[in-house]
């Protein structure tokens, strides 16, 4: 189906191989931008003394400037990454806070933060089943883990935040007895450890606000993830019960659901040029605009996974086309490097504006025959004048989507990977009727990679409709615990 136009063993990837391994990955040091400076706030480094010490004391003050979250008695303000992997670029971007969804690995998770001058917000995934907590049974299970995990975990020094369920809101549990017993759990963590606040995350919704308000009074903060949606957080707060603080636990790009749809329902994605634009603009106006009552946040996904694309909200790139064990980051990690740190990293990922199929963008709605000829372009430029290389491949859509974040299988490859060094690829649509997705990496040679990817269709009616999940509700891509 592709014609080649290099061949995919070309020395695929050896640079980047040189610089990013799928473990941590260490960034550059940072040079000044001729870009509009977006300081972050001011903090003070972090103290790391010996596991074994005892605890660094965390709280939330109020005083007439709103709140503000201190560790060891300065103020710290959460500059958050959601992902356990990267965590030497992670530090060496500026960030200093880990988010986990669930409590599996909670020992590694804070030792491997510590060694990085970083602090961890641990999760404890809670179901989204009404029924469970109804439950006799699953609220002894949850209250056990919940003492393993104090028994454990409590006096360590990279502890940040106790963060009791994620989401439980979309799928049924935003119920009283749900917050009931959540409010249960952090009365249970903060009679035993007085040191470290207690928070529960919701998506973005008032009902669930207001009912935390009522039912959980206890807990420290609330913790909002926002896509889309996030510029509308702060007044969303504000209009409720609820008066104290909050994080902002999940933030990015907009949501696969909140996007444009092909006819056919297919989520347009955009380019990764796109992305910086949207996490430059949200951070400095949704996050730092609010700290009085927003005390920092976690930028989603520091990581990959699969959810609709390979690359919706993955700020890395592992097991690049062509079969290479490998990983590249994202603009988006440059982009937050230079909300944590002030300026932009040494070198930067390629920028990849926009790509079109037949001259035709996405929001085109394109559809061709089986077997038909298309050519295919991208608009990429590099920061630093790097020579680039064009890694094309196409995926079939989905048919397997998943809810709230959970598993999605990778959709299957076809034909070739294509490697060059041209911004063209003439090929041919596949021969099977279907929905397809064409995908460009652009690579530097320095362990950076920018992306664009293209849906498109093969000879279907205007009226299929792929994507039947509920547009608005659905508003999360979590992980779930593994």
């Amino acid at each position: 189906m592709f014609k080649r136009l290099a061949s995919k063993k070309q020395r695929l990837f050896v640079m980047i191989g040189l610089c990013l391994l799928i473990s941590d990955i260490v960034a550059g040091t940072g040079r000044a931008s001729d870009a509009p400076m977006v300081p972050s706030p001011e903090i003070a480094s972090p103290i790391t003394p010996e596991a074994d010490s005892g605890p660094i004391p965390v709280s939330i003050q109020h005083d007439e400037s709103g709140y503000r979250l201190y560790r060891a008695g300065q103020p710290y303000f959460i500059k958050g990454i959601g992902g356990r992997q990267y965590l030497t670029m992670a530090a060496e971007s500026g960030a200093n806070s880990v988010r986990t969804w669930a409590s599996h690995d909670a020992g590694g998770i804070l030792d491997r933060a510590d060694r990085q001058q970083m602090t961890v917000m641990l999760g404890i995934w809670l179901s989204h089943k009404r029924s469970d907590y109804l439950d006799g049974a699953y609220r002894k299970r949850k209250v056990d883990e919940v003492q393993r995990l104090l028994n454990n975990h409590k006096n360590h020094p990279a502890l940040l935040i106790w963060a009791l369920g994620n989401e439980i809101n979309l799928q049924g549990a935003n119920t009283p007895e749900a917050w009931q017993f959540v409010e249960q759990l952090a009365r249970l963590i903060k009679s035993q450890d007085p040191y470290h606040p207690v928070i529960s995350v919701v998506a973005f919704d008032h009902l669930s606000v207001a009912n935390i308000a009522v039912h959980a009074p206890s807990l420290d903060a609330v913790g909002i993830n926002a896509y889309g949606a996030l510029s509308d957080v702060r007044e969303m707060i504000d209009s409720t019960a609820y008066n104290g603080p909050y994080i902002i636990t999940e933030w990015g790009v907009d949501g696969h659901w909140e996007a444009r749809h092909t006819i056919w329902g297919r989520p347009i994605e955009p380019t990764s040029a796109e992305k910086v634009r949207y996490h430059i603009d949200r951070y400095r106006e949704n996050i730092l605009d609010n700290r009085d009552r927003c005390i920092g946040s976690y930028v989603f996904l520091w990581g990959q996974k699969q959810e609709r694309t390979p690359t919706w909200y993955s700020m890395f790139i592992e097991n690049l086309p062509g079969g290479e064990m490998l990983a590249a980051s994202c603009p988006t990690v440059d982009a937050m490097h230079f909300n944590w740190s002030g300026h932009w990293p040494a070198n930067q990922a390629p920028a990849v504006a926009s790509m079109t199929v037949n001259d035709k963008v996405a929001d085109g709605d394109v559809k061709l025959n089986p077997g038909e000829a298309f050519v295919a372009r991208v608009a990429a430029s590099d920061p630093d004048d790097d020579g680039l290389r064009y890694v094309w491949q196409i995926m079939e859509e989905p048919s397997e989507l998943s809810i709230g974040g959970a598993h999605e299988p990778l959709p299957g490859v076809l034909g070739d990977v294509v490697d060059g060094h041209f911004p063209e690829l003439m090929s041919n649509a596949p021969n099977k009727s279907g929905e397809y997705r064409l995908f460009v990496y652009v690579l530097d040679q320095n362990g950076h990679v920018g992306t664009a990817n293209f849906p498109f269709a093969v000879n279907i009616p205007s009226s299929l409709k792929a994507d039947t999940n509920p547009p608005v509700p659905e508003n999360n891509t979590s992980i779930p615990p593994s």
